[in-house]
């Protein structure tokens, strides 16, 4: 499934292709400086057709005159002439290409699209491996080697992030602007368009490397989703957290991340659920990926999702509660015992409260502030803190570590310090922030984040991952009867119902399960019956229910003159709360489920949680919960609470359902699915199904 990436990254012979001291040779001269900074940490050759010598070095024509296989071929020449310059190269056992250049079909044009055909079929035949194109090249730290175009690459130091960008013109300001704030790098590859070499193969390989512990990406697209979620999966398990900031959330930004790289963004939500299964932390902005990769530094993750906070300001302590509230985040109570020794070592008038204003007189004491903290953190209702700081920036600004670090080493919870907004750094900042061992997020909606971003991990680190069974069942498809009946026992009750052939038929029927009831038109045509005015309620009696029957067969008949009408389903009418369950399979990442309110209201309101399957107890009550309609589960304006605990059980019955049944189903919906009041259950009013193709069933058994 992985690719390996050693030959790119642990090269023992380099080849840079194209080397000239022309003006439009700069890349190769810059490349070729960078490991002359580096004291040329491997084998180099030039190759050159049109050259003898270079640099003080021998140029080569072509590979066959190299004397040695190469690892890498650093290839810095115009498109058209890639394919055969590698067709050679590999011939003569070359193991891995860097191409810088674009025009690979990344656009859609003929000719790059050929290029790229090519490309894949020397990596078929021979094995050998290819980074880019269209990317700015990698560096590996520790190696020592800058395969960079740009002499800014030299400032970074060796540590134990490593990054994956697809956007090379991105990633080099970001290592540059991350650098200062106090990240240090294993390795850094800006992957471009992940011609052969993706994400999945990086992450592994970030993730196999003992000296990485955080993974920092920017991504347009996932392009072999199975193999990236089994890269996750595995970095989960190994602690080592990945942080994600992706491109194409708007159809727009799919759009633009096609066009740059061929790459494909998928849908977004089911991309989230990826997330939060696998535990990756996707940051909302490239701001956000530096702060949270330093909130990730020290190692620490916190035991449960309570944060204390401390400031000196009443108006950074406003402003952190609303953005809490915005992030959900949960705020300690703090102990009795607790307060009552806060309240003795703050400015008089303030309260002991969580978040902590310690006042302007006790915020510039730095040794009292840090006492106030440790004191805080100490609680046991407390997992994680933050505390308000400022780096110093000049050589004559207060330079004083002790405390801070006083508070770092009193404990074995996460501790961040937050500036209230975005400062300007330099060295001297960055070797405070080192010696006080403690991470400075810049602004406060990032630092929540941040914190969140530890609880949300490390809840993902004890809650590991469900594996997807396979099908259980044959791949034969049920008939209506055993499927309700299926439905059933997975807790999806549907209402007492019969099917009618006529209007008239549909009457009796109605009179037998009792007035008042609800109609529905049965027809192969009327897959959603509310467009086609198919569905008729609260019928009260049986003329009622003829004059309906015939009305919604004649207005479906108006909408498409073809249609086939089977039928009318009867259904007692069942009052209450209006949810949206259904799962289905999507072609990146597979089955997920979707729960939300339900009805007509689904489309408008758009408030659904969406998860990868398989959805046990937890994930569906975690799911419920993040709904913004969630309080009318409970008891509402005076209603009594509706049974959670059956649309629960009715969840995650329903994943088991798919999952022992996906090899025939492609999609399950109910909407609406009415919950009823405590205790009394809920029922499936309408359930649509839609059976797989042939071609999808053969697809689903593999």
């Amino acid at each position: 499934m992985f690719r390996s990436v050693d030959c790119l990254l642990r090269p023992k012979v380099i080849a840079i292709v194209g080397a000239s001291d022309s003006s439009r040779g700069g890349w190769a001269q810059e490349i070729y400086q960078n490991l002359e900074y580096c004291g040329f940490p491997t084998k180099l050759y030039l190759v050159n057709p049109k050259r003898s010598e270079l640099w003080g070095r021998p140029v080569y024509a072509n590979f066959a005159a190299i004397p040695e296989p190469v690892d890498l071929a650093l290839t810095i020449v115009p498109s058209p002439s890639i394919p055969d310059t590698l067709a050679e190269a590999a011939a003569h056992g070359l193991k891995c290409a860097l191409i810088y250049a674009a025009q690979f079909g990344e656009g859609g044009d003929p000719e790059g699209m050929a290029r790229a055909r090519a490309l894949r079929a020397l990596c078929d035949n021979y094995g050998m491996r290819i980074s880019g194109p269209n990317c700015m090249g990698a560096v590996a730290l520790r190696e020592k080697l800058l395969l960079y175009p740009a002499k800014r690459v030299r400032a970074l130091r060796p540590g134990s992030v490593g990054v994956v960008f697809q956007s090379g013109g991105t990633f080099q300001f970001w290592l540059q602007q991350a650098s200062i704030r106090g990240l240090d790098f294993s390795y850094a590859i800006s992957s471009g368009n992940e011609l052969d070499l993706d994400l999945a193969d990086y992450i592994n390989f970030l993730v196999e490397d003992e000296s990485t512990k955080i993974i920092a990406c920017m991504v347009e697209g996932i392009r072999r989703p199975q193999a990236f979620m089994a890269a996750a999966e595995k970095a989960l398990a190994a602690g080592k957290p990945i942080l994600l900031v992706k491109l194409g959330r708007s159809e727009r930004g799919k759009a633009a991340a096609s066009s740059h790289t061929g790459a494909i963004a998928g849908d977004d939500q089911v991309f989230e659920a990826v997330c939060r299964k696998y535990g990756v932390v996707r940051c909302p902005s490239l701001d956000d990926l530096i702060e949270t990769s330093l909130a990730f530094m020290p190692g620490r993750l916190p035991k449960g999702p309570r944060i204390a906070m401390a400031c000196y300001s009443g108006g950074a302590k406003g402003l952190i509660l609303d953005y809490a509230s915005d992030e959900g985040a949960e705020m300690a109570p703090l102990t009795p015992d607790t307060r009552k020794t806060l309240l003795g070592m703050i400015d008089p008038g303030l309260a002991s409260e969580n978040p902590l204003d310690v006042g302007p007189t006790v915020g510039v004491q730095a040794a009292k502030f840090s006492e106030i903290c440790k004191v805080m953190c100490a609680d046991p209702t407390v997992d994680l803190m933050t505390v308000q700081g400022l780096l110093p920036t000049n050589p004559e600004d207060p330079f004083n570590p002790a405390p801070l670090n006083g508070l770092f080493a009193s404990t074995d919870k996460p501790i961040l310090a937050f500036g209230r907004i975005a400062q300007n750094v330099s060295e001297i900042s960055r070797k405070f922030q080192g010696e006080t061992g403690v991470p400075f997020v810049q602004g406060l909606p990032q630092t929540v984040r941040a914190l969140q971003a530890l609880v949300r991990y490390a809840s993902a680190l004890r809650r590991g991952v469900a594996p997807l069974d396979a099908p259980r069942s044959s791949g034969e498809a049920l008939d209506p009867q055993a499927f309700d009946t299926l439905l059933t026992a997975q807790g999806l009750t549907p209402p007492r119902n019969a099917l009618a052939a006529s209007p008239e038929q549909a009457a009796t029927k109605a009179a037998e399960i009792g007035f008042p009831v609800a109609v529905k038109i049965v027809s192969p045509d009327a897959s959603h019956k509310t467009e086609v005015g198919g569905v008729s309620l609260h019928l009260a009696d049986a003329p009622a229910v003829q004059a309906a029957a015939r009305a919604m067969a004649s207005r479906l008949g108006a909408h498409n003159s073809s249609a086939v009408v089977e039928g009318f389903l009867v259904q007692e009418m069942v009052e209450g709360l209006e949810m949206i369950v259904g799962v289905r399979e999507d072609p990146m990442f597979g089955p997920f489920m979707v729960v939300g309110l339900g009805g007509v209201l689904v489309e408008v309101l758009c408030d659904i949680a969406i998860r990868l399957l398989p959805i046990d107890e937890n994930s569906a009550r975690d799911m419920l919960r993040s709904l913004r309609s969630a309080p009318l589960l409970d008891r509402f304006r005076g209603r009594a609470p509706r049974d959670t605990e059956s649309v629960v059980r009715a969840m995650v019955g329903l994943s088991r359902l798919f999952i022992d049944h996906r090899g025939w189903l492609s999609d399950i919906e109910i909407n609406p699915m009415i919950v009823l009041a405590d205790g009394e259950g809920v029922r499936a009013v309408d359930v649509r199904i839609v059976k797989r193709s042939a071609g999808e069933a053969a697809a689903a058994e593999h």
